[in-house]
Formats: structure tokens, sequence, C-alpha cells
């Protein structure tokens, strides 16, 4: 089932910190997950196809410094949560920083439930983290419906068990269905380190589903349900390094 945790941090520590400390903590993923069981940790590093895990920027909840990881693969998590557990200070970009000591606050769903989706015909989404997307050897800071959709499918399909998998053809519905009704969006341009810069979309945008009845209600549910699983899998590019955070509203 997909986890979200989130780590408030000490402000005195963290404030040094860039806004996307993105590759530093994409490392710390997998150093967690090498303690708790370093074959997987190999594994998963060096598997094809999109990261089983987000992370991202380094924000703020009610004025505290916060950063989060997701998970989509729950055979991951007992080594995760072994590694968690081992590491009561860890290091991102050469500064310590004291993890909280009852953990990190957890929430999670597993795909069953998520797969129970409603079947609103508007979308709303907020990208909470610069979002691209690789298309045609470039990048694309631009939010197409039918891109959009398509990563969120990506993960789906890679992730959730084989019983709960979603036919392709979802693409073709949300391509003659589904349209941008309204947005407020501006392009931020995010620096990965290392002189690694992307440009993306951040902001608010509103879907609407065309013609709903024609579709019928188990394609809305579907469109919706992978809406919803965004606040997990991410959107786009890069996500296992803060980018393409997605949250429905």
């Amino acid at each position: 089932m997909p986890y979200s945790l989130t780590f408030p941090l000490d402000p005195d520590e963290a404030d040094p910190l860039p806004p996307y400390p993105g590759r530093a903590l994409h490392a710390l993923f997998y150093q967690w997950l090498a303690v708790g069981d370093y074959s997987l940790s190999t594994k998963v590093h060096d598997s094809e196809g999109p990261r089983p895990f987000t992370t991202s920027p380094l924000h703020r909840v009610n004025g505290q410094p916060t950063i989060r990881f997701t998970l989509l693969d729950d055979e991951l998590w007992p080594a995760l949560s072994q590694g968690l557990s081992k590491t009561p200070t860890i290091e991102v970009l050469n500064r310590p920083l004291t993890l909280p000591a009852d953990g990190p606050r957890i929430a999670h769903s597993s795909y069953t439930e998520l797969s129970d989706g409603r079947t609103d015909r508007r979308i709303q989404l907020r990208f909470l983290s610069p979002t691209s997307f690789r298309s045609h050897g470039m990048h694309y800071p631009l939010p197409d419906p039918v891109l959009v959709y398509q990563s969120w499918l990506t993960h789906w399909n890679t992730f959730a068990p084989e019983e709960l998998r979603i036919n392709v053809a979802l693409l073709d519905i949300v391509a003659a269905h589904v349209a941008v009704g309204r947005y407020d969006l501006r392009t931020r341009l995010v620096d990965l380190g290392t002189n690694w810069k992307v440009v993306g979309f951040i902001g608010g945008v509103q879907f609407n589903v065309l013609r709903a009845r024609k579709i019928g209600d188990e394609w809305l549910r579907r469109l919706n349900l992978l809406a919803d699983y965004a606040a997990f899998c991410g959107t786009g590019h890069k996500t296992a390094h803060g980018m393409g955070q997605t949250r429905r509203r």
C-alpha cells in the first residue's frame, strides 16, 4: 500500500539547507533501505522503470521545516522501517539533522481502498513542486492531461496488484474527454544540484471531464482514483528528486 512519511525538522538545523535538496534526499532513501536490507536496496537502485518512492522539497508546515517521502511498493516497507529505526540522526548535504523521536507522521492507503474512486467530473489539483515531463527529448512544463494521466497510470500499473491494474485505453478516454478547465500556474527553475537545472510549473489546475455520461461511471472512477493516487506517486519527471509533488484539492 502507498505510504506517506512526513518528517518535521528542527528549524536551526534545517534552515541552512537549500529548498530543493532532491539528490541528497534521493540518496538518503537508498541509505535507509540499505540499512534494512542491502541487497534489496541494490535491486531497487538498479531496476528500470519508475522509482517506487518520491521525495519532497524542503517546505514549511505551520512554520516548521518539513520533508516528505512516499513509498509506492509496500514490499519495501519492512526494510525501510528498519532503516528508519536505526538512524535517529541523518546528514543531508553535510548538515546533521535530528529526526523526530517518535518517528515520522505516517499516512497510508491500500491500492484496494484507492480503487474505490469517486465520480467527480471536475478534478482540482495543486502542483506543489516544479513539475515537468520528458517529451521528444525535451522538458515539457505544461499540464497536458494526457501526459499527467500517463504519468499516474504508469506508476499505478507498475506497483498496484495485478488484479487492480487499469487498461491503457484510459489514455484514449483522457485524450477525448478531459480538458483543462482553468489554471493558475507559473514556471519555476529548480536546481537539483551540480548545475542540473530544470524548469517546471507549479500552481493549480482544474481538469473537466466532458461528456461524462458517454464514458460511464467505471471510467470516471478510474480517472478519479488516479487523481487521488497522485498524492503518493507525484507527477511527471524526477519525482524521486523532489519534483512533481501533487495534491488533489
